[in-house]
């Protein structure tokens, strides 16, 4: 018995000396945050970025891209549904002298929010693919001559 006890306590210290593994999280992140394209519809793209943001994650560095990279995406997502629903808005009506001026109003409101939102989410994707960037050097550095960089 006294083995098996040397034998766990051992496992336990090992487990608890055991940082979170950074290049599985990099990895797993990278390969999650590469599937977002922008060109995407909207839909897919939501449903990627809350796949994202739910993702994971142990290692500090990566937790920030992903954080950063989610609300980037968040932002434009959030900016182009604006868009989007005062273009229908807009489409209702045959003639633009047709729209009642609340609605004219909420639509300028709209069309107003999600132009900022474009432009706060430039420095956010900067952001997020400069992190990003820096996963991919340190964690996808391809291998020369058969070692490993790191």
């Amino acid at each position: 018995m006294t083995a098996r006890l040397l034998a766990l306590l051992t496992l336990v210290a090992t487990l608890l000396g055991c940082e979170p593994d950074a290049r599985n999280d990099a990895i797993i992140f990278l390969d999650r945050v590469q599937r977002i394209d922008l060109d995407d519809p909207l839909a897919d793209r939501q449903r990627l970025v809350e796949s994202l943001a739910s993702l994971p994650l142990s290692a500090p560095e990566v937790t920030r891209a992903r954080d950063a990279c989610v609300e980037a995406h968040q932002t434009i997502i959030q900016a182009e549904s604006l868009t989007a629903g005062a273009r229908t808005e807009i489409e209702r009506y045959e003639e633009e002298s047709q729209i009642p001026i609340t609605t004219r109003q909420r639509i300028e409101g709209d069309i107003r929010r999600s132009s900022d939102l474009i432009e706060r989410s430039r420095s956010m994707f900067d952001t997020c693919h400069r992190l990003t960037r820096d996963l991919e050097v340190r964690y996808r550095r391809h291998r020369r001559g058969g070692s490993d960089p790191e």
